[in-house]
């Protein structure tokens, strides 16, 4: 199994009480994220700081490209927020193709 260098992205718990989770939106470059993009749910656990931690290569395997990237608050009504956005985010979670057979000489 190959190894996949991971990429992490964090922000500040929101501040709405009724928040259960947060969606992380991607489209690939140049396409603007909106709330039509992919969409993931990535939970709402933060750490002691308040801020919530997101490991990207678990979250969106396989993927490599050139990204613009928006997280959203989701209530639990159903309600989304404003999205905090990133644009331009590179993504590789790709390994290469293996080298070729060993051999001993």
């Amino acid at each position: 199994m190959a190894k996949i260098k991971g990429l992490s992205i964090k922000f500040k718990q929101s501040e709405s009480p009724d928040v259960v989770t947060n969606k992380l939106y991607l489209v690939e470059m140049p396409g603007p994220v909106t709330y039509e993009s992919t969409s993931y749910d990535i939970g709402n656990t933060p750490d002691v700081n308040g801020m919530i931690v997101v490991d990207l290569a678990t979250i969106v395997p396989n993927v490599d490209g050139i990204f613009n990237l928006g997280v959203a608050a989701v209530d639990d009504a159903g309600n989304e927020s404003e999205m905090s956005k990133v644009d331009n985010v590179p993504l590789d979670f790709v390994a290469p193709l293996p080298p070729g057979a060993i051999f001993i000489i």
